[in-house]
């Protein structure tokens, strides 16, 4: 049930909708907007969520406001574009950025927030659509402590494990460094399929038991059935998948550490950008793998 705080949310797309609507089924007053020209006015009159029309009006409504957008660039401009958030008075309030952005874009959105009273609370999620719908996502938080601790009730509403990291960029790192991890994943599945492939193995079968075996990684498991269709409906494009690479690698020049492996998956993600395959599932990364070995490369 409600604790008297207001909340906000921004950009309710296909992870954002779900996890504002959680917060609306728990009891909490949420004032909503898109991040874009989408009518969510069914939206609100399902979710029962009062619907806004700016972060200005947004931020005015609310005490604590959270968005899940696609990128630093839109998280700036919510901040401190045409009736941004910085329209309004900020002072005491706390944004919750959820989304997987630069570290760079979040270290100016917290200067931004802090130059107007207000603070900047990190908290990117693992986990995709089914996830945010059940609330059993995994969330990784850094920034002032006391501004977690305020924020940890609704953070329990959207997931069911929250880890605090630090006051900094910490949690931005992490995401990132999960990300990278699970590109890689997805490349060696492609790169064990393709194997399979030209060795005439039957393809469920195949799924089946790499799915069964030491070497699969969940996300392996939870692919399992559209794979085997051949199923490239995205619930994380390779949009996502291809700019989380590229903030990955950029880390890792910052800091001067060697990723040969990254480096590779980065090649074939760079690979199916060009392919204009932007808007499948990050696991289409199996058509690149058969495209350069001469394989079908087609769609369920």
């Amino acid at each position: 049930m409600s604790d008297g705080r207001r909340l906000g949310w921004i950009g309710t797309g296909n992870m954002g909708g779900p996890m504002a609507a959680r917060l609306c089924a728990a009891g909490h007053p949420v004032t909503i907007c898109g991040s874009g020209r989408r009518d969510l006015s069914a939206y609100a009159e399902e979710t029962g969520a009062r619907l806004a029309h700016s972060p200005k009006e947004v931020a005015e409504q609310a005490d604590i406001l959270f968005t899940m957008i696609p990128n630093g660039e839109i998280l700036l401009d919510i901040i401190s574009g045409e009736n941004g958030l910085d329209s309004a008075d900020l002072n005491g309030k706390i944004l919750v950025d959820m989304s997987t952005v630069d570290p760079a874009s979040s270290e100016e959105a917290a200067r931004r927030m802090a130059a107007h009273g207000g603070h900047l609370l990190r908290a990117p999620v693992t986990g995709s659509t089914h996830f945010a719908k059940n609330g059993t996502l995994g969330i990784m938080v850094s920034g002032e402590q006391d501004v977690f601790e305020t924020c940890l009730p609704y953070l329990k509403v959207l997931g069911n494990r929250q880890t605090y990291l630090g006051d900094g960029e910490q949690a931005r790192y992490m995401k990132i460094i999960i990300n990278m991890m699970l590109a890689q994943a997805l490349q060696s599945f492609s790169e064990g399929l393709v194997l399979g492939e030209k060795l005439g193995l039957p393809w469920e079968t195949m799924i089946d038991l790499i799915g069964d075996s030491a070497a699969a990684a969940p996300i392996m498991q939870y692919k399992a059935d559209t794979m085997k269709r051949r199923d490239f409906t995205p619930t994380s494009t390779c949009y996502n998948m291809h700019k989380d690479m590229k903030m990955a690698m950029a880390l890792a020049q910052q800091v001067n550490a060697s990723l040969p492996a990254a480096s590779l998956t980065m090649q074939l993600y760079n690979t199916l950008m060009a392919m204009g395959l932007r808007d499948k599932d990050n696991t289409a990364i199996l058509l690149a793998n058969e495209r350069l070995n001469a394989l079908d490369q087609s769609e369920g």
